[in-house]
């Protein structure tokens, strides 16, 4: 059904209308498919161009961490495995207050003056069991400080060698653009020079442990790295707003994340749990690259909004729509313009054949210039509309020469029985006494040949035609001896109009010799003509015997059928029909014992105007 559908509405579009469509769709098709098939792609290459250069980011990010960390772990080695170091944790300076200054001066003080120099921001601080190093240093303390110290518990319970510990909050202060931490809040009213600008900072620590020969905890060095020296490396990771980042230590605490961070939509604890050192997850909502820090054992998590890809794959796809629409909108364009090149010479020559349909004339200087196949349609064309109006011409000559002969045969056939029966009645009158009876029906025999034979012409005035009717009327009152009185009425306007001669004879004849009842003595036969709305009326009445008007439709053989069927009524409404075609018309009303009347309806026509009708038919 539905391939009937196309098929009719295919058929009955017009040409120019199906190359716009079938340009249109040949354009649009490829440009909606594609741009699809773009947008589809497009997602796809975007999440895995974003996820390379997520990997390729986090990978310069851990390595810049294990840079920072490795630092830490290089600077407390520089004090682990210096030997005069070592000597001075191990010296007991309590008798000895000179070689105590000197150990300052000489060895703690440069040493750690040039490690702060390898990074400024962190601070090292030395904890130190032996009690008479302690001089007030900000560098070396007692680790009677941290003994307590939760923070501090694998340290002493563990026996290990190096650890990072949780991440911690200390007070901070700041000394000739250097840090210092100090695992207990500073006194303001110990050190002036310490008290300035005190505040506290999230801080990773890095512990090792010393040991002397006996095995026995001498020293812990701690070198305190602040965590936004870490977050300044993660804020380089390139995300959107609603993208989150972390960073976890080998338990599983956090350094340092964003405040957009979700632990749960990061998976975490399966990040955390997998023994692989790097990898990408694809959540419902984001994207998920992880990799370790080999340094700490750390972890960073970089999460990654599917829906910033989306939004920026919508803007290409809106890009892409638009294009589209634009491309259709211009593809419609050309395609009507090219449908309209194609088609307009085809129009000129449908043009050219609706003319000739209407008017039946071809206009041989309307040729379509060309040599392509409609150029070619046109000339045969032409060839065969010149073919046809010759045949057309030599058969309109051949129907004109019919119907002149028709007329002809027609007008003659009326005079002849007419004349036969006026001089037979003449002839009897003749052996009567009634010699100037005679003369008249003789007059007006004369002049009804003269007005009826009008020099052979078929045209000829109502007026005219009106007088061979009282003519005619004369002679057959005397021809048939019938008594009735003539009723003249005529509207004298139709005197100035025209029409074919002898087209009231017949009826009036009809009138009475079938109409009129002899044996009545009030009949009557009326004559009128009236000039009304560019018509003529001709009305032909009598108030004879009547009959049923219904025996004209009928077969059955009746005197009054056969009179107005007969040869002299048909001839007559022939005779009109030929002249004037749907313009006229020929009504018959009749009752019995009442009467008939017949109503001749004819355009009123001037003498040209109906010179040019008969040219038409001639």
């Amino acid at each position: 059904m539905l391939l009937g559908l196309l098929r009719s509405f295919s058929h009955n579009l017009k040409l120019r209308h199906k190359l716009i469509y079938a340009y249109t769709l040949m354009i649009i098709v490829p440009i909606v498919v594609v741009g699809e098939l773009s947008y589809s792609q497009s997602e796809s290459f975007m999440i895995k161009e974003a996820v390379r250069s997520l990997e390729s980011e986090l990978v310069q990010i851990t390595d810049d961490i294990n840079y920072k960390l490795d630092l830490c772990r290089k600077e407390s080695e520089l004090l682990l495995f210096d030997r005069q170091f070592n000597k001075i944790l191990n010296t007991d300076y309590t008798d000895n207050i000179n070689k105590l200054h000197e150990a300052y001066i000489d060895v703690i003080m440069p040493k750690f003056e040039n490690l702060r120099t390898l990074q400024t921001d962190i601070d090292i601080k030395v904890y130190t069991a032996n009690k008479s190093l302690i001089f007030g240093n900000k560098n070396i303390l007692s680790i009677e400080e941290i003994k307590d110290d939760p923070l501090y518990e694998s340290i002493f319970t563990e026996n290990r060698r190096i650890a990072w510990l949780p991440v911690s909050s200390l007070a901070r202060s700041t000394y000739h653009n250097y840090n210092f931490y100090r695992v207990r809040d500073i006194d303001t009213t110990e050190n002036s020079k310490l008290s300035n600008n005190v505040v506290y900072d999230k801080v990773l620590t890095l512990s090792r442990t010393i040991y002397n020969n006996a095995n026995i905890l001498q020293a812990v060095i701690d070198v305190y790295l602040p965590v936004s020296t870490i977050e300044n490396v993660l804020y380089n990771i390139n995300l959107p707003d609603d993208g989150a980042w972390a960073y976890y230590d080998s338990e599983g605490n956090i350094i340092t994340a964003l405040d957009s961070a979700n632990p749960d939509e990061m998976h975490t604890a399966d990040i955390l749990n997998s023994s692989n050192e790097y990898g990408t997850i694809y959540s419902e909502k984001n994207i998920l690259v992880y990799r370790k820090t080999s340094s700490n054992d750390g972890t960073v998590i970089i999460s990654y909004p599917k829906s910033y890809i989306s939004s920026r794959v919508e803007v290409i796809r809106n890009i892409s729509r638009w294009t589209a629409a634009i491309s259709i909108v211009i593809v419609i364009l050309i395609s009507y313009l090219l449908a309209n090149l194609i088609t307009r010479r085809l129009d000129r020559l449908m043009a050219k054949i609706s003319r000739i349909s209407d008017t039946g004339k071809a206009d041989e200087a309307l040729t379509i210039p060309g040599t392509d196949e409609i150029a070619q349609i046109d000339k045969m064309f032409n060839i065969m509309m010149s073919r046809v109006n010759y045949l057309t011409e030599q058969q309109l000559k051949s129907e004109i020469s019919k119907r002149v002969m028709e007329m002809e045969i027609l007008q003659a056939q009326i005079n002849p029985h007419f004349l036969y029966n006026s001089l037979s009645s003449i002839k009897w009158a003749l052996n009567k006494p009634k010699s100037k009876l005679v003369d008249n029906v003789i007059d007006s025999l004369v002049r009804f040949y003269r007005l009826s034979l009008n020099k052979g012409r078929e045209l000829i005035s109502i007026k005219e035609e009106l007088e061979i009717v009282r003519e005619y009327i004369n002679i057959q009152k005397f021809t048939y001896d019938t008594a009735f009185e003539l009723i003249w009425d005529v509207d004298e306007d139709v005197y100035e109009y025209y029409c074919i001669k002898l087209i009231l004879q017949p009826f009036i004849e009809n009138a009475i010799l079938h109409g009129i009842n002899p044996s009545k003595k009030d009949s009557y036969l009326k004559i009128g003509a009236y000039l009304e709305s560019s018509r003529i009326d001709f009305i032909i009445e009598d108030n004879g015997k009547g009959f049923d008007t219904a025996i004209l439709n009928s077969e059955e053989k009746t005197d009054d059928r056969a009179a107005y069927k007969g040869f002299g009524i048909q001839n007559a409404i022939r005779r009109l029909k030929l002249t004037y075609r749907e313009q006229c018309s020929v009504s018959i009303q009749s009752t019995p014992g009442v009467g008939t009347k017949v109503i001749i309806d004819i355009p009123a026509l001037t003498f040209q105007e109906t010179s040019q009708l008969l040219k038409q038919m001639t």
